[in-house]
Protein backbone atom coordinates (compact mmCIF):
# COMPACT_ATOMS: atom_id res chain seq x y z
CA UNK A 1 0.00 0.00 0.00
CA UNK A 2 1.94 3.48 -0.98
CA UNK A 3 1.99 5.17 2.23
CA UNK A 4 1.06 8.74 1.76
CA UNK A 5 3.31 12.25 2.19
CA UNK A 6 0.75 15.03 1.31
CA UNK A 7 3.42 18.30 1.55
CA UNK A 8 1.14 21.55 1.43
CA UNK A 9 2.42 24.52 -0.43
CA UNK A 10 1.55 27.27 0.86
CA UNK A 11 0.02 28.95 -1.81
CA UNK A 12 -2.27 25.26 -1.59
CA UNK A 13 -2.66 26.18 2.26
CA UNK A 14 -3.80 29.53 1.45
CA UNK A 15 -6.54 27.87 -0.68
CA UNK A 16 -7.72 25.33 1.43
CA UNK A 17 -8.03 28.17 4.84
CA UNK A 18 -9.44 30.70 2.58
CA UNK A 19 -12.45 28.00 1.14
CA UNK A 20 -13.29 26.67 4.91
CA UNK A 21 -13.08 30.16 5.89
CA UNK A 22 -15.76 30.90 3.51
CA UNK A 23 -17.79 27.82 3.95
CA UNK A 24 -17.80 28.24 7.59
CA UNK A 25 -19.04 31.96 7.51
CA UNK A 26 -21.91 31.67 5.18
CA UNK A 27 -22.95 28.65 6.95
CA UNK A 28 -23.64 30.91 10.07
CA UNK A 29 -25.11 33.15 8.02
CA UNK A 30 -28.22 32.57 10.09
CA UNK A 31 -26.90 32.86 13.25
CA UNK A 32 -24.78 35.83 12.21
CA UNK A 33 -27.57 37.88 10.34
CA UNK A 34 -31.31 36.64 11.08
CA UNK A 35 -33.09 38.27 8.74
CA UNK A 36 -36.71 37.33 7.15
CA UNK A 37 -35.24 37.25 3.02
CA UNK A 38 -38.21 38.58 2.14
CA UNK A 39 -38.40 41.67 4.03
CA UNK A 40 -37.91 45.00 1.63
CA UNK A 41 -37.73 48.56 2.12
CA UNK A 42 -37.89 50.60 -0.84
CA UNK A 43 -37.14 53.95 0.54
CA UNK A 44 -33.72 52.41 0.38
CA UNK A 45 -33.45 50.84 -2.52
CA UNK A 46 -30.22 50.80 -4.72
CA UNK A 47 -27.99 52.37 -2.14
CA UNK A 48 -24.50 52.28 -3.45
CA UNK A 49 -21.78 50.34 -1.11
CA UNK A 50 -20.29 52.32 1.52
CA UNK A 51 -16.80 52.44 -0.58
CA UNK A 52 -18.43 54.44 -3.31
CA UNK A 53 -19.97 58.31 -3.64
CA UNK A 54 -23.66 58.14 -2.26
CA UNK A 55 -23.12 54.96 0.16
CA UNK A 56 -23.88 54.95 3.99
CA UNK A 57 -21.76 52.89 6.18
CA UNK A 58 -24.99 50.99 7.56
CA UNK A 59 -25.08 48.77 4.21
CA UNK A 60 -21.54 47.91 2.82
CA UNK A 61 -21.81 46.83 -0.05
CA UNK A 62 -25.12 48.68 -0.48
CA UNK A 63 -28.52 47.63 -1.11
CA UNK A 64 -30.58 45.72 -4.26
CA UNK A 65 -33.74 47.05 -6.23
CA UNK A 66 -35.56 46.05 -3.26
CA UNK A 67 -34.13 48.04 -0.63
CA UNK A 68 -32.34 44.61 0.99
CA UNK A 69 -28.95 45.14 2.30
CA UNK A 70 -26.88 43.48 -0.17
CA UNK A 71 -23.96 41.75 1.65
CA UNK A 72 -26.43 39.95 3.62
CA UNK A 73 -27.99 38.34 1.12
CA UNK A 74 -24.56 37.74 -0.61
CA UNK A 75 -23.83 35.07 2.45
CA UNK A 76 -26.98 33.56 2.16
CA UNK A 77 -26.96 32.94 -1.29
CA UNK A 78 -22.93 31.91 -1.03
CA UNK A 79 -24.75 29.42 1.84
CA UNK A 80 -27.13 28.07 -0.33
CA UNK A 81 -24.81 27.48 -3.59
CA UNK A 82 -22.49 25.78 -1.38
CA UNK A 83 -25.10 23.62 0.17
CA UNK A 84 -26.65 22.69 -2.81
CA UNK A 85 -23.33 21.95 -4.35
CA UNK A 86 -22.15 19.90 -1.26
CA UNK A 87 -25.38 18.02 -1.66
CA UNK A 88 -25.59 16.91 -5.06
CA UNK A 89 -21.70 15.79 -4.82
CA UNK A 90 -22.34 13.34 -1.90
CA UNK A 91 -25.80 11.93 -3.98
CA UNK A 92 -23.49 11.82 -7.37
CA UNK A 93 -20.99 10.28 -5.38
CA UNK A 94 -23.13 7.43 -3.36
CA UNK A 95 -25.18 6.43 -6.88
CA UNK A 96 -22.04 6.57 -9.00
CA UNK A 97 -19.50 4.45 -6.12
CA UNK A 98 -22.81 2.22 -5.98
CA UNK A 99 -23.29 1.72 -9.50
CA UNK A 100 -20.15 1.58 -10.37
CA UNK A 101 -18.93 -1.40 -7.46
CA UNK A 102 -21.50 -3.64 -8.79
CA UNK A 103 -20.73 -3.01 -12.45
CA UNK A 104 -16.96 -3.68 -12.11
CA UNK A 105 -17.91 -6.67 -9.40
CA UNK A 106 -20.72 -8.38 -11.11
CA UNK A 107 -20.11 -9.07 -15.07
CA UNK A 108 -22.64 -9.68 -17.44
CA UNK A 109 -26.44 -8.17 -18.03
CA UNK A 110 -25.77 -5.90 -14.84
CA UNK A 111 -22.55 -4.77 -16.25
CA UNK A 112 -24.19 -4.09 -19.72
CA UNK A 113 -27.09 -2.07 -18.18
CA UNK A 114 -25.09 0.39 -16.43
CA UNK A 115 -22.86 0.90 -18.69
CA UNK A 116 -25.49 1.36 -21.31
CA UNK A 117 -27.29 3.97 -18.78
CA UNK A 118 -24.07 5.57 -18.28
CA UNK A 119 -23.64 5.96 -21.86
CA UNK A 120 -26.71 7.59 -22.95
CA UNK A 121 -26.68 10.07 -19.97
CA UNK A 122 -22.78 11.24 -20.55
CA UNK A 123 -24.37 11.44 -24.47
CA UNK A 124 -26.89 14.55 -23.24
CA UNK A 125 -25.74 17.74 -21.60
CA UNK A 126 -26.33 17.70 -18.08
CA UNK A 127 -27.79 21.32 -17.92
CA UNK A 128 -30.48 20.36 -20.30
CA UNK A 129 -31.16 17.19 -18.52
CA UNK A 130 -31.64 19.53 -15.07
CA UNK A 131 -33.84 21.91 -16.84
CA UNK A 132 -36.86 19.61 -17.98
CA UNK A 133 -36.42 17.74 -14.32
CA UNK A 134 -36.65 21.01 -12.62
CA UNK A 135 -39.54 21.94 -15.05
CA UNK A 136 -41.08 18.39 -14.56
CA UNK A 137 -40.45 18.12 -10.79
CA UNK A 138 -40.61 21.74 -9.14
CA UNK A 139 -37.50 24.21 -8.48
CA UNK A 140 -37.15 23.45 -4.93
CA UNK A 141 -33.73 23.59 -2.93
CA UNK A 142 -33.79 19.79 -1.96
CA UNK A 143 -35.42 19.03 -4.88
CA UNK A 144 -32.73 20.55 -6.95
CA UNK A 145 -29.72 19.41 -4.93
CA UNK A 146 -31.08 15.64 -6.20
CA UNK A 147 -31.32 16.69 -9.75
CA UNK A 148 -28.30 17.89 -9.86
CA UNK A 149 -27.06 14.54 -8.12
CA UNK A 150 -28.90 12.61 -10.44
CA UNK A 151 -27.00 14.34 -13.47
CA UNK A 152 -23.74 13.70 -12.14
CA UNK A 153 -23.27 10.28 -11.03
CA UNK A 154 -22.21 8.61 -14.44
CA UNK A 155 -18.85 9.99 -14.16
CA UNK A 156 -18.51 8.81 -10.62
CA UNK A 157 -19.87 5.56 -12.42
CA UNK A 158 -17.67 5.10 -14.71
CA UNK A 159 -14.66 6.20 -12.81
CA UNK A 160 -15.40 3.33 -9.97
CA UNK A 161 -16.06 1.22 -12.57
CA UNK A 162 -12.65 0.79 -14.06
CA UNK A 163 -11.27 1.48 -10.55
CA UNK A 164 -13.08 -1.89 -9.72
CA UNK A 165 -12.41 -3.96 -12.62
CA UNK A 166 -8.66 -3.36 -12.59
CA UNK A 167 -8.52 -4.23 -8.75
CA UNK A 168 -10.66 -7.17 -9.44
CA UNK A 169 -7.42 -8.85 -11.26
CA UNK A 170 -5.09 -7.90 -8.68
CA UNK A 171 -2.87 -10.30 -6.88
CA UNK A 172 -3.94 -9.36 -3.35
CA UNK A 173 -7.42 -9.62 -4.46
CA UNK A 174 -6.93 -13.62 -5.97
CA UNK A 175 -4.86 -13.96 -2.27
CA UNK A 176 -7.83 -12.75 -0.11
CA UNK A 177 -10.46 -14.68 -1.93
CA UNK A 178 -8.16 -18.14 -1.84
CA UNK A 179 -7.56 -17.42 2.27
CA UNK A 180 -11.83 -17.31 2.22
CA UNK A 181 -12.68 -13.71 2.46
CA UNK A 182 -16.69 -13.10 2.20
CA UNK A 183 -17.37 -10.85 -0.89
CA UNK A 184 -18.66 -8.07 1.55
CA UNK A 185 -15.09 -8.29 3.41
CA UNK A 186 -13.38 -8.05 -0.08
CA UNK A 187 -15.82 -4.72 -0.95
CA UNK A 188 -14.76 -2.87 2.55
CA UNK A 189 -11.25 -4.04 2.93
CA UNK A 190 -9.93 -3.85 -0.49
CA UNK A 191 -12.32 -2.17 -3.02
CA UNK A 192 -13.39 0.94 -1.43
CA UNK A 193 -10.00 1.30 0.55
CA UNK A 194 -8.49 1.60 -3.15
CA UNK A 195 -10.97 3.43 -4.63
CA UNK A 196 -11.21 5.97 -2.18
CA UNK A 197 -7.86 8.26 -3.43
CA UNK A 198 -8.93 8.67 -7.17
CA UNK A 199 -12.54 9.34 -5.49
CA UNK A 200 -11.80 12.04 -3.31
CA UNK A 201 -9.92 13.66 -6.28
CA UNK A 202 -13.19 13.04 -8.83
CA UNK A 203 -15.60 14.45 -6.22
CA UNK A 204 -13.62 17.62 -5.33
CA UNK A 205 -13.15 18.31 -9.00
CA UNK A 206 -16.74 17.82 -9.95
CA UNK A 207 -17.72 20.20 -7.21
CA UNK A 208 -16.87 22.96 -9.08
CA UNK A 209 -19.15 21.97 -12.01
CA UNK A 210 -21.84 21.26 -9.64
CA UNK A 211 -21.62 25.21 -8.04
CA UNK A 212 -21.67 26.49 -11.96
CA UNK A 213 -24.68 24.14 -12.45
CA UNK A 214 -26.75 25.39 -9.84
CA UNK A 215 -25.70 29.11 -10.75
CA UNK A 216 -26.78 28.63 -14.48
CA UNK A 217 -30.45 27.21 -13.37
CA UNK A 218 -30.99 29.85 -10.61
CA UNK A 219 -30.09 32.41 -13.40
CA UNK A 220 -32.39 30.66 -15.67
CA UNK A 221 -35.01 31.07 -13.19
CA UNK A 222 -35.51 27.73 -12.34
CA UNK A 223 -33.47 27.09 -9.76
CA UNK A 224 -33.68 28.31 -6.17
CA UNK A 225 -36.42 30.60 -5.77
CA UNK A 226 -36.93 34.20 -3.71
CA UNK A 227 -37.32 35.35 -1.64
CA UNK A 228 -35.02 32.64 -1.38
CA UNK A 229 -31.28 33.40 -2.63
CA UNK A 230 -28.09 31.68 -4.56
CA UNK A 231 -25.55 33.45 -5.90
CA UNK A 232 -26.70 32.29 -9.59
CA UNK A 233 -30.41 34.04 -8.84
CA UNK A 234 -28.35 37.49 -7.77
CA UNK A 235 -26.58 37.60 -10.80
CA UNK A 236 -29.57 37.38 -12.63
CA UNK A 237 -31.37 39.88 -10.44
CA UNK A 238 -28.57 42.22 -10.84
CA UNK A 239 -28.57 42.15 -14.77
CA UNK A 240 -30.51 44.72 -15.43
CA UNK A 241 -28.64 47.55 -13.64
CA UNK A 242 -25.23 46.66 -14.93
CA UNK A 243 -25.08 50.39 -16.24
CA UNK A 244 -25.55 52.56 -12.91
CA UNK A 245 -25.41 49.35 -10.08
CA UNK A 246 -22.66 47.02 -11.31
CA UNK A 247 -21.71 45.18 -8.33
CA UNK A 248 -25.50 43.94 -8.26
CA UNK A 249 -24.33 41.24 -10.82
CA UNK A 250 -20.34 41.68 -10.69
CA UNK A 251 -19.93 41.10 -6.92
CA UNK A 252 -21.73 37.33 -7.06
CA UNK A 253 -19.96 36.87 -10.28
CA UNK A 254 -16.52 36.75 -8.39
CA UNK A 255 -17.90 34.95 -5.86
CA UNK A 256 -18.35 31.93 -8.46
CA UNK A 257 -15.52 32.61 -10.03
CA UNK A 258 -13.36 32.44 -6.98
CA UNK A 259 -14.79 29.17 -5.09
CA UNK A 260 -14.77 27.85 -8.62
CA UNK A 261 -10.92 28.69 -9.25
CA UNK A 262 -10.16 27.36 -5.65
CA UNK A 263 -11.73 24.17 -5.74
CA UNK A 264 -10.25 23.46 -8.75
CA UNK A 265 -6.88 24.32 -8.15
CA UNK A 266 -7.13 22.53 -4.67
CA UNK A 267 -8.20 19.70 -6.79
CA UNK A 268 -5.41 19.51 -9.17
CA UNK A 269 -3.19 19.67 -6.77
CA UNK A 270 -5.02 16.99 -5.05
CA UNK A 271 -4.43 14.84 -8.24
CA UNK A 272 -0.97 15.57 -8.15
CA UNK A 273 -0.44 14.13 -4.82
CA UNK A 274 -2.74 10.95 -4.72
CA UNK A 275 -2.82 9.39 -8.28
CA UNK A 276 0.43 8.27 -9.10
CA UNK A 277 0.57 8.39 -12.85
CA UNK A 278 0.40 12.15 -12.50
CA UNK A 279 2.76 12.15 -9.21
CA UNK A 280 5.56 10.39 -11.57
CA UNK A 281 5.00 11.90 -14.50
Amino acid sequence: MRTLNLRIPPFIMVLIITFLLITLLTMLSPLLFPIDLGTTNLSARMIPPSFIEGGTPQNFLGTDHLGRDFMIRLFYGTKNSLLVAFGSMLIATLIGTVMGVLAGLYKGPLDTIVSFLTDVKLSVPSIIIAIVCASVFGTGKWILVLIIGLTGYPTFTRLVRGQTIQLKEANFMECSRALGASKMRILFEHVFINISSPLIVHATMRFSSFILLESSLSFLGIGIQPPDVSLGLMVSAGRNYLINSWWLSIVPSLIIIVIVLQVSLIGDWLRDQLDPKYKNS
